[in-house]
């Protein structure tokens, strides 16, 4: 009796298990994660991030530029899905447009791209760190990070102040923390 219930168990089971396997992000807009929207890329698309990491970087700083353009792509991919390929960069420029994001919203997004890219084993010479925010008077503002594997250095992977699928900011932590002007040297 109990070889009969199995298969009607897997049988009931398997479309959930589908179901939930083609939700590869929990995509978070209109300011606090208000609004959410499930999405998965299709083929063509991870195609097209993979291919920025054919070549495997010689150096942590190739690594974050290969990391840059991964998530511009992949914000740009998920905006076509959700309506919010209009984003503008920070919170007041586009605050009248729908489907805008917020810091919260754009590091939530961030991350769950980065554990993404770490997952399929893209990244060599770092791996995703947990988000972090810094408090400047009554603003709070978080970020996505990342930890070089080599030295421990924890950079935020910021793209709040960037357009829809534009190349986020990447900063040490610790002078992303205190509101430093965003370095050309990670930033070219």
């Amino acid at each position: 009796m109990k070889l009969h219930v199995l298969p009607i168990l897997i049988s009931l089971l398997a479309p959930a298990a589908l179901a939930a396997s083609s939700t590869e992000f929990v995509h978070c807009f209109n300011f606090g994660c208000k609004t959410t929207r499930e999405i998965a890329f299709n083929a063509q698309q991870w195609q097209a991030i993979t291919n920025l990491f054919a070549k495997p970087a010689l150096s942590a700083w190739l690594e974050k530029q290969q990391i840059r353009h991964a998530i511009a792509l992949m914000e740009s991919f998920s905006g076509q899905l959700t309506g919010t390929h209009q984003d503008r960069g920070g919170n007041y420029s586009g605050k009248d447009l729908p489907f805008q994001q917020d810091c919260i919203d754009e590091s939530t997004n961030t991350y769950q791209y980065l554990i993404a890219l770490q997952k399929r084993d893209f990244l060599h010479w770092h791996r995703v760190a947990e988000k972090q925010r810094r408090i400047v008077w009554l603003a709070t503002h978080w970020t996505a990070v990342i930890s070089e594997n080599n030295t421990q250095q924890l950079f935020a992977v910021d793209s709040w102040y960037r357009d829809n699928g534009e190349l986020p900011y990447i900063q040490k932590i610790e002078d992303w923390r205190h509101r430093a002007a965003f370095p050309e040297s990670f930033n070219p």
